[in-house]
């Protein structure tokens, strides 16, 4: 039996005193079940065991659609029947609270400057404030550890390594990404286990070397352990936390896929373990069989009993009926290849800082486990078995365990409510469900590219401007471009630092989208092919106010007389312009030459020429917007294709660079309007993301790009979307297209408030709500008109 108190031994002057110290039965440290941690993250559990942990993401999954939820248990089947009896694997979920320390106090950007230092210091202080609103302030985890048995720890990483792969194929194809814990991470999550009440642990690698004798045990170990405390023994205390651990007990059989999804949703510190370990297909068969010839030998002798008895033998006792049936039942579909039997074992443990407080999340997590159809039963005189068995390393210390199949195993989903917290991320809103922060980071998604969308005045513009300062103030060395049609975004632009273009007949501002300054590193022919696609889109855009539709014949006369202009213009040492395409399609015997001529010449001579010159437009500045609001409306989509082109060269520069462009185009939907500005604008997203392009279209109105195939397309490799209200039509289109279920069409119905939406960011998808309290970013970033004729004339009044 394991003693009441174990205390972390102090290190002794010399070796010999730390070695007569650890054979104390006392020691805490060999309390820990495992024996070595090696830096790439495997550790020895025992001599022949050895184990690796890897995190895996969190998905939308109580919140998809039935369908989507029946893909993803299928692929959970899959995982489960990939393991081979020689391998253990762990599955841990964990509620970690976010300490105290870091509550209130959290610096989520850095003040750098005088220009964005205010910005930075009330969004922080908004931030913290908001972290208080939070139901839990927890962070939510989840690992998998397989654990092999291997004479050598070179021989056990490429079994380690087999099943990660596995692992990693079936998840993937969820979004689900498997990330493996190097020796340092482990260390920290064996940590925050062992010792709940301590801040997370700060610890690199090398501090171990520079200390002899110094191992990652003695870096987790707390300080005391009470294995009885107050006499009780269902319980103990870490360094002054209470903590215990029960078992799943008895299972009912109507489990649903929320069992352990309420339980993790539930407020509270907790961890929960599952220890999983498959038998062979022949030895499972057997094993039931021999089962089932045990209940038949029960029935034969009560029906005996009941013969003597004088009794109707047929009438068998329900429990005795129930317990064949369920046999039987096992036995047919063990039969069936898809299904496989294992021993499993389930753990919960949780902790507070009061006795009281303990019992009190004992109680709910005991009541929510039973309503779920789980028994949950305490450990008596086994916690300390029970803490080894919870902490990531695949070992099972608790000789409870029952025989499961495949299908009772996939049903208990690990996805719960999702949080979305990602290191280095900004901020979207707040969880609808646990007011908790949502910190997305756009940079992690495998297709950053994305679109806002939402009708007038449900928050797309408000919440645009604030991911742009988002990014201003998290990545202060990227560059940030906007196309702003209706002059909306400068404010926030010179708030940030910024600078704001506007692009006018009469503002002096050129841009020349022919010009090929930042793309000579480039090949010659690529240069022609990419010039060649931005004009006939720009073709394309002079005739998006009317029906006219560009034929073959008319594309390859624009590609011809491009080459020309080129090199003539080469010729003359200068840089190409419009004009000088103009000028040869002017000179062509073909009538649709005069034609496209024809259209384009608005655009070469008066008014609406400043496409026609030398660009004039400096990028010295990282964030730029440019601003359309001054041009006709027949003007616009030209007027952005030609800015589009700008900036693609713009982004093969900042490429080159190892900087990332982020664009916003407002109004996105004006580039629908022909089938050459589409294609260019699908090209641009195509090719964006291999250039660190982050493009983002704004829409109040989305029937332009979900009734057009390539639009469609264009939002299905895009994996973010911030939806706000939609219409009736909109809303079932959305439905359509991303198969969202009757709850997530909800978070985007007509019925939502100002702010509130859904958040879709790669396989997660969080509903958002909003209520930000009003000061200089309120300010900067609404859009109300009454709001903003108010603050114009309280500035008109006292002379600012």
């Amino acid at each position: 039996m394991s003693p009441r108190f174990v205390r972390k031994k102090p290190k002794a002057a010399d070796e010999q005193g730390r070695k007569g110290g650890r054979k104390r039965a006392g020691n805490v440290v060999e309390s820990i079940s495992y024996k070595a941690l090696f830096r790439d993250g495997v550790a020895m559990n025992d001599f022949g065991t050895y184990s690796r942990t890897y995190r895996f993401g969190d998905i939308s999954y109580q919140s998809a659609s039935n369908e989507a939820q029946a893909a993803i248990c299928k692929r959970m089947r899959m995982l489960y029947n990939g393991l081979t009896p020689d391998v253990c694997m762990q599955m841990t979920l964990v509620n970690r609270p976010i300490h105290d320390s870091e509550i209130g106090n959290r610096t989520f950007f850095e003040v750098r400057d005088d220009t964005t230092g205010p910005l930075a210091a009330e969004y922080n202080d908004i931030l913290n404030a908001k972290m208080l609103e939070g139901v839990s302030n927890l962070v939510r985890e989840r690992y998998i550890t397989f654990a092999v048995e291997a004479q050598d720890a070179e021989r056990a990483v490429p079994m380690l390594a087999r099943m990660r792969s596995m692992a990693s194929s079936v998840l993937t194809g969820i979004r689900s990404d498997v990330v493996p814990l190097d020796g340092s991470e482990r260390t920290r999550l064996i940590h925050s286990i062992l010792r709940p009440g301590e801040p997370p642990l700060s610890f690199d690698w090398s501090e171990l070397s520079a200390h002899r004798g110094t191992t990652t045990k003695d870096l987790v170990s707390p300080n005391l352990m009470d294995l009885k405390p107050d006499g009780c023994n269902d319980r103990f205390i870490v360094d002054g936390v209470w903590c215990q651990v029960m078992s799943f007990r008895r299972f009912e059989s109507n489990l649903s896929d929320r069992c352990l999804a309420d339980m993790v949703d539930l407020p509270i510190p907790l961890i929960i373990s599952t220890h999983i370990r498959a038998l062979e297909q022949n030895k499972a068969l057997s094993f039931v069989k021999q089962r089932l010839n045990w209940i038949d030998k029960e029935v034969v002798e009560d029906q005996m009993s009941a013969v003597k008895k004088g009794y109707d033998y047929t009438l068998l006792p329900a429990e005795l009926r129930y317990t064949r049936d369920e046999a039987q039942d096992m036995f047919d579909r063990l039969k069936d290849d898809s299904q496989h039997l294992f021993r499993y074992s389930g753990l919960a443990m949780t902790y507070a800082s009061s006795r009281e407080e303990l019992e009190d999340q004992v109680m709910r997590l005991v009541s929510t486990a039973q309503a779920n159809g789980i028994e949950l039963a305490p450990l008596c005189y086994r916690q300390l078995e029970g803490l080894n068995s919870v902490l990531p390393l695949g070992a099972n210390q608790i000789d409870i365990e029952r025989y499961m199949l495949t299908d009772e195993i996939a049903i208990q989903s690990p996805f719960a409510t999702l949080e979305l917290n990602q290191e280095g991320g900004g901020y979207y809103g707040q969880n609808r469900h646990s007011l908790n922060l949502v910190i997305a980071n756009r940079k992690k998604l495998a297709s950053p590219m994305g679109f806002v969308g939402g009708k007038p005045g449900s928050g797309k513009s408000f919440q645009t401007k604030r991911e742009i300062t988002n990014t201003r103030l998290a990545y202060p060395d990227d560059e940030i471009i906007i196309l702003d049609p209706a002059q909306e975004f400068g404010p926030t632009t010179v708030a940030c630092g910024g600078r704001h273009v506007r692009l006018s007949p009469d503002s002096g501002n050129f841009l020349n989208p022919m010009g090929i300054a930042d793309v000579t590193h480039q090949s010659e022919q690529l240069q022609i092919a990419s010039k060649t696609e931005a004009l006939i889109a720009l073709c394309g855009a002079s005739m998006a106010d009317g029906d006219e539709r560009q034929t073959d014949a008319e594309r390859s006369i624009v590609s011809r007389c491009f080459k020309q202009a080129l090199a003539k213009a080469q010729e003359k040492g200068r840089e190409m312009l419009i004009g000088d395409v103009h000028e040869e399609l002017r000179h062509q015997p073909d009538p649709e030459a005069r034609f496209i001529a024809l259209r384009l010449e608005r655009y070469v001579d008066g008014a609406l020429s400043i496409f026609n010159h030398p660009s004039n437009v400096e990028f010295d500045n990282p964030m730029m917007c440019f601003s359309f609001r001054d041009l006709p409306d027949s003007m616009r989509a030209f007027g952005m294709v030609a800015a589009l082109e700008f900036i693609r060269n713009r982004m093969y520069r900042n490429f080159d660079r190892g900087v990332t462009t982020w664009l916003y185009v407002d109004e996105v939907q004006g580039l629908f309007g022909h089938p050459a500005t589409i294609s260019y604008l699908s090209r641009l997203w195509a090719e964006g993301r291999k250039f660190g392009l982050i493009a983002t279209g704004i829409t109040q109105n989305a029937t332009y790009l979900l009734d057009n195939p390539q639009g469609r397309t264009l939002i299905l490799n895009s994996d973010f979307l911030m939806l706000f209200k939609q219409s009736l039509t909109d809303g079932e289109k959305w439905r359509e297209l991303l198969n969202l279920s009757e709850q997530e069409l909800g978070y985007i119905d007509d019925s939502v408030k100002p702010g509130e939406g859904l958040l879709i960011a790669g396989a997660a998808r969080v509903p958002i709500v909003d209520d930000w309290p009003h000061g200089r970013l309120y300010d900067l970033w609404n859009t109300k008109a009454d709001e903003i004729a108010a603050l114009k004339r309280a500035g008109a009044s006292d002379g600012s």
